[in-house]
């Protein structure tokens, strides 16, 4: 079967409905219930994206719009917690555009942050124009409050565990050291939430009976050959002193670090399948992998390996 477009169906209002009550409740509990939105928000695109696919492009668009105007009318705010949700809603937006279109995976994943990122551009642009603050205001404003939480966040940490005797010198530079790679693992945030919402409908599409190819065998996903070049480079600059470009080329490595944590991801998914690994025994690894920081390192080896040893073996008949 193929993916449907917009058609017109009895319960499309229902759906709608739906879909706007599914945002808006991820939404609420992000704001209500801080330690389970730090989770909840990666899940804020999967409603859209079910009923771009399921109810087509205009259905899909409401909903994104009217989740939004929602927030506007309780939060009264329309500067980054706007473009915050809204780049996650227009994530499952267009999300669904590219898988109903059959694109590769990377091509789904690279288009549709392209998409968001120019929108919110072009959002945070029109917002600092007509606010009357410069949009370096803006972002300076935003990093000085992220900075302000981080070492708020840090030194909470150090007593919850006095014993670890961590003075306030070293707690403000993990913070400062913190912020400089926050772009890096903004990125890598966004990437995961994107990777994790492409997993969870391609299984609701399944039980639905419906194949996407571009998404169908994802633990055979290998990056290209050529892209481990650029870690060699990378893992230069960071030597060079020059620190912008250290800094440039540590966010960069932090990035593609992860990229091959997919790719090790996708390794260790194929030999669970191929040798028919038991659900329980597959969750308790990947919790491992989550909380131990030595099986996710493993993980990236894993990937960043197989571009030479190629462990599944994917260019000849398994």
């Amino acid at each position: 079967m193929q993916v449907t477009g917009t058609l017109i169906q009895p319960f499309i209002i229902k759906n709608i409905l739906t879909g706007i009550l599914l945002c808006i409740l991820i939404i609420t509990i992000i704001y209500i219930m801080p330690l389970i939105g730090v989770f909840a928000w990666m899940f804020l695109p999967l409603p859209v994206l079910f009923y771009r696919l399921k109810t087509g492009r205009s259905s899909s668009g409401i909903i994104v719009a009217a989740s939004l105007a929602v927030l506007i009318v309780f939060t009264q705010n329309f500067a980054f917690n706007m473009l915050y949700f809204g780049s996650l809603l227009m994530t499952g937006f267009f999300l669904g555009e590219f898988i109903e279109k059959h694109l590769s995976i990377e091509k789904i994943v690279l288009y549709t942050g392209f998409a968001v990122l120019g929108i919110c551009t072009a959002i945070l642009l029109v917002y600092a124009l007509t606010s009357n603050q410069g949009i370096e205001h803006l972002i300076s404003d935003y990093v000085s409050r992220y900075h302000a939480l981080s070492s708020q966040l840090f030194s909470e940490s150090a007593q919850l565990y006095p014993d670890m005797k961590i003075d306030r010198q070293t707690l403000e530079k993990a913070s400062a050291l913190f912020v400089l790679i926050f772009p890096g693992i903004f990125i890598n945030s966004y990437l995961a939430m994107v990777w994790l919402n492409i997993l969870l409908i391609k299984k609701v599409l399944l039980k639905k009976g419906i194949i996407v190819k571009s998404i169908e065998n994802l633990n055979q996903w290998k990056t290209p050959d050529y892209l481990v070049f650029g870690v060699i480079a990378l893992s230069v600059l960071i030597f060079l002193p020059i620190y912008v470009l250290k800094l440039i080329a540590v966010n960069c490595l932090i990035i593609l670090m992860f990229v091959y944590f997919f790719q090790g991801i996708a390794v260790v998914s194929f030999f669970f399948q191929k040798k028919s690994v038991p659900f329980a025994l597959r969750s308790f690894f990947f919790i491992l992998i989550a909380i131990q920081p030595f099986f996710m390192f493993l993980v990236i080896g894993f990937g960043l390996f197989d571009t030479w040893i190629n462990f599944r073996k994917l260019n000849t008949a398994v």
